[in-house]
């Protein structure tokens, strides 16, 4: 006859084993993993790793050293959650999100930039007005960020040479700029 002791007595044995292996290793294990995830997370990882122990118990030939096991369970459950929280770090939250949408646009609008090509065309004729000279001392200083002793060298002239050329080209652009803007 077959009894429901007998049919319990596996699984009695395999929790009394997993009570045994809880009691000589929760502190260490604990210890461990609180070194490597922190206080707050090392109780639940020490519940996983016991659980992966409970499963891997139901066949014998998978777990040769109950003690190794543990710890490398505890040891890959600590990787994974370091990776987790890595990963959640990366993410943004809502009201990040939400503050990222509310950053006002300053990219340049249609009408902006309409604008800044009309006022480009007329520094180009403002430019073509002048003496070649003045208009090449301008570009290379204003465009080309040259210093004036290098503009000096490069077009075969004074330094105060050149600094009165882009004063002079500055005083025309800015004439003929102020003049042809609307609303001035």
């Amino acid at each position: 006859m077959f009894s429901m002791a007998a049919a319990s007595e596996p699984q009695d044995e395999s929790n009394s084993h997993l009570g045994l292996l809880y009691r000589l290793y929760r502190t260490a294990l604990l210890r461990f993993l609180t070194r490597r995830v922190g206080q707050d997370d090392a109780p639940d990882l020490l519940q996983e790793a016991f659980i992966r122990m409970a499963r891997a118990k139901a066949d014998p030939r998978s777990v040769r050293n109950d003690k190794a096991f543990l710890f490398q369970v505890a040891s890959n459950l600590a990787a994974d959650h370091g990776r987790e929280a890595r990963h959640r770090s990366r993410l943004l939250t809502s009201d990040e999100i939400d503050t990222i949408l509310n950053i006002p646009d300053d990219t340049a609008r249609p009408a902006d930039a309409a604008q800044a090509r009309l006022e480009g065309q007329r520094l180009a004729r403002a430019l073509a007005e002048i003496p070649p000279r003045r208009a090449e001392a301008f570009r290379l200083s204003r465009l080309e960020g040259l210093s004036h002793r290098a503009i000096a060298a490069r077009l075969g002239v004074s330094v105060r040479t050149v600094e009165a050329e882009i004063r002079m080209a500055l005083d025309h652009c800015a004439e003929r700029l102020s003049r042809t803007q609307p609303n001035r």
